[in-house]
C-alpha cells in the first residue's frame, strides 16, 4: 500500500474527528489515535502523486475529510490515474467527502468519466445537520449531481455505500467500514482475473501482476490458452487488452 498526497506533502488531520463524540466513544477516538500513530512515519513522508503509475496499483482508495474538498477535486495528476484506472477496470473507492476527488477525471474532451456511474457521498442534509453547509464554498452531493453522478443515499449518518462495477463509494463516517470490505472484496477479485496482452511482437496471457504464461502467434491462440489455464486453476474472468495495451473486452471463463 502507498499513502500519496499532490506534492507529496503531509496530509493533515482533522482533529474534530478524533474527538469522542465524533468518533463513537473514547475508547475508539484512543483507537484511531493509536492508529495513526502507527502510521506517523509513512504519513510523514507520503510519496507524490506526481510520481505514481497507475500501472503499478490495482485500485485507488480516497478517505474522507474535507481535504479532497479543497485540493484532490481540482488535481490533473490524480484525475489522469482515476481516468486510467477506471478504465483499466481496476478498483476505484471513496468515502464520505473523498468522492470529491473523482471530480478531477475528466477525460481529454472535458467529460466527467464518472458520468452515468451509481454513486454515494456526503450528503446536503448531512452537511446541513452537521453546521457546515453554510460555511462550505460548495456541497458534495450538488457538485457530483451536477457533473451527471446517479447520486444515491441512504438516511443521514446510516452506513450506506455503492458498488457499481469497479467503483465502490460511500456516504458517510459510519459507511467506511463497508467501503472498506467491498474494496477489499473487489480486489480479491481482480486475483482471479486472467489477461490476454501483447507480447514481445506477439501474444501472451498471465495474472494481474504474474509472468508472462508463454508467447502465442496471435491474440485467439492466446486466448484459448487463457480459457484453458483459468478452468483449470477456478479463474473466472478473462480480460482481453488491445495492441496498445488498453482494455478492449472482458468475458466471463465457463
Amino acid at each position: 500500500m502507498t499513502i500519496a498526497t499532490p506534492g507529496g506533502v503531509r496530509p493533515t488531520v482533522d482533529e474534530a474527528s478524533l474527538t469522542a463524540e465524533q468518533a463513537g466513544g473514547e475508547d475508539r477516538a484512543a483507537e484511531l489515535r493509536g492508529e495513526l500513530d502507527a502510521l506517523a512515519d509513512r504519513l510523514a513522508s507520503p510519496t507524490a502523486l506526481e510520481e505514481v503509475s497507475p500501472d503499478d496499483y490495482d485500485g485507488v482508495f480516497v478517505p474522507g475529510g474535507h481535504g479532497p474538498m479543497e485540493d484532490l477535486a481540482v488535481s490533473a495528476e490524480l484525475g489522469r490515474l482515476l481516468v486510467t484506472m477506471l478504465d483499466d477496470d481496476k478498483v476505484v473507492a471513496a468515502v464520505c467527502h473523498g468522492p470529491a476527488a473523482l471530480l478531477s477525471a475528466r477525460r481529454p474532451d472535458g467529460t466527467w468519466a464518472f458520468a452515468g456511474r451509481r454513486l454515494a457521498g456526503f450528503t446536503n442534509d448531512e452537511e446541513t445537520q452537521a453546521g457546515l453547509a453554510d460555511k462550505a464554498p460548495w456541497l458534495l452531493e450538488d457538485r457530483m449531481r451536477e457533473a451527471g453522478g446517479d447520486m444515491e443515499s441512504g438516511p443521514a449518518w446510516q452506513p450506506f455505500s455503492v458498488v457499481d462495477d469497479n467503483v465502490v463509494t460511500g456516504q458517510n463516517p459510519a459507511s467506511s467500514s463497508d467501503v472498506a470490505h467491498k474494496t477489499v472484496e473487489a480486489l480479491d477479485a481482480r486475483a482471479h482475473w486472467v489477461h490476454v496482452v501483447p507480447y514481445d511482437g506477439a501474444w501472451t496471457f498471465k495474472h494481474e501482476h504474474g509472468e508472462p504464461a508463454g508467447r502465442f502467434r496471435t491474440q485467439k491462440e492466446a486466448i484459448e490458452a487463457a480459457k484453458e489455464h483459468g478452468r483449470a486453476h477456478g479463474d473466472w474472468e478473462l480480460v482481453i487488452h488491445g495492441r496498445s495495451g488498453r482494455i478492449r473486452d472482458a468475458v466471463g471463463i465457463h
